[in-house]
């Protein structure tokens, strides 16, 4: 993996029709950073992600992960090389309770079917990493709770729970917060930073305060163009940066 790089994106194209949703993006994501994602609606944030977990396959252009090209790979192959995804909308199962969330995310990452006799010890090394991942995320007090009656905020948590029980080498989660309370977010904050330590996290966020709170590195999108990347400080006294997206001075110094 050359330079440290565990993700490499070489001049991306995606088109639908006439819309060119992203328009010739090279990007380089450093094993170990925290690298945020932000930009006006519309300006192919979440298109990008698409692609880079395969659920689009680009037009033009190449992505490269720890080094293997994987231009328009299959979700569940790139999932099978390190790669995890959290969603927008809040993708939990709903009439499980957290545990059984857990535990079946778990049980799958391992490959184990329900055959209790014959996966008995592996079970059991299963039930004991579900607990562990549970007091991570801050939900082994609401185990036996259905998923479905948990808060907003709870959601979000497990759904971030589940996105890392895979144990991924590159996590990307697209607006973990949104529609959270302030309470909610600077809860999810701590989350993301307790359950992200030693991994690589790419971060689509329109809350400022998480992405100056998180982020080592930002890149601006725009019009499905990358705008500027640079450190957190580069990008709060980048002119351009403030007029387009950031509004002012106060702002963009929000913390």
């Amino acid at each position: 993996m050359e330079g440290g790089m565990i993700l490499e994106i070489k001049d991306l194209y995606k088109h639908f029709g006439d819309l060119m949703a992203v328009d010739g993006i090279s990007l380089s994501v450093e094993k170990g950073n925290r690298h945020a994602i932000i930009g006006p609606n519309g300006a192919g944030k979440t298109t990008l992600f698409n692609l880079l977990s395969g659920r689009f396959r680009p037009s033009r252009g190449q992505i490269l992960f720890r080094g293997r090209d994987i231009t328009g790979m299959p979700p569940y192959r790139i999932s099978r090389l390190g790669m995890a995804r959290s969603f927008q909308i809040i993708n939990v199962f709903p009439q499980l309770s957290v545990f059984e969330n857990v535990h079946t995310v778990l049980m799958s990452k391992h490959n184990i079917r329900y055959d209790f006799l014959r996966s008995l010890k592996r079970w059991k090394k299963v039930t004991e990493e579900t607990f562990r991942l549970l007091e991570q995320i801050g939900l082994v007090d609401k185990k036996d709770v259905s998923a479905g009656f948990l808060s907003y905020g709870e959601q979000r948590g497990l759904e971030v729970g589940l996105t890392i029980a895979s144990d991924p080498e590159l996590i990307l989660l697209d607006e973990p917060t949104a529609g959270m309370s302030m309470d909610e977010t600077r809860q999810a904050i701590k989350l993301i930073d307790r359950v992200t330590q030693g991994k690589t996290l790419v971060i689509i966020e329109h809350d400022m305060e998480v992405i100056f709170s998180l982020a080592d590195v930002i890149t601006v999108m725009q019009y499905g163009k990358v705008v500027t990347t640079g450190s957190p400080e580069e990008i709060r006294k980048d002119q351009r940066v403030k007029e387009a997206y950031l509004g002012d001075s106060k702002h963009v110094g929000a913390s």
